[in-house]
């Protein structure tokens, strides 16, 4: 089944973020971002809220917060092999998906920095003769890391803990994808 989850970036302070979110955090560690919505400070200056809902994560939910950080959010649903990236870093809005329109497909348009990341996955994708891994759809989710340091599943040093407040994720039906 896998993650259906998306991440809320911005290169700010948690305590700025979660005011902004209007949420709060209640100080329980949740080890296995189990919980409807949670935290983390990053050592770089990124705080990521994690949402168990693939909807949640939006830019615009800062939107006011001055300074304005800059911001990522990313969309991953495991179960169909979709990802969404889409970044405001204040200079420039840009976003790149895998697998959200019919055809799975790569789409957008990314900074040349993050070319050699996007070579690589293709590359992989070509000399897979299983087709058994799906590497177009690491690509957003490659970048994000770069970008922020979290990769949603790998092992982290990142502390999160449980958020609360009016907007928290609600639960859906099993059967509802997005």
């Amino acid at each position: 089944m896998g993650f259906r989850i998306s991440l809320l970036a911005a290169k700010a302070d948690k305590a700025a973020v979660l005011s902004q979110l209007g949420l709060t955090d209640i100080g329980r560690v949740d080890a296995a971002n189990e919980a409807p919505l949670s935290a983390a400070q990053l050592p770089n200056g990124w705080t990521i809220v994690w949402a168990n809902d693939c909807d949640w994560a939006d830019a615009k939910r800062l939107d006011g917060m001055t300074p304005r950080p800059a911001i990522a959010t990313l969309m991953v649903h495991e179960g169909v092999m979709a990802a969404d990236l889409r970044v405001d870093d204040g200079a420039a809005q840009w976003s790149v998906s895998y697998g959200v329109d019919e055809e799975a497909e790569l789409a957008g348009e990314w900074p040349a920095a993050f070319a050699p990341i996007v070579a690589e996955a293709q590359a992989r994708e070509r000399e897979d003769e299983s087709g058994e891994v799906d590497h177009l759809f690491d690509i957003p989710v490659a970048i994000m890391e770069a970008m922020t340091g979290h990769r949603y599943d790998a092992v982290s040093d990142a502390t999160f803990t449980i958020v609360t407040g009016a907007d928290v994720v609600a639960k859906r039906p099993w059967w509802k994808i997005f």
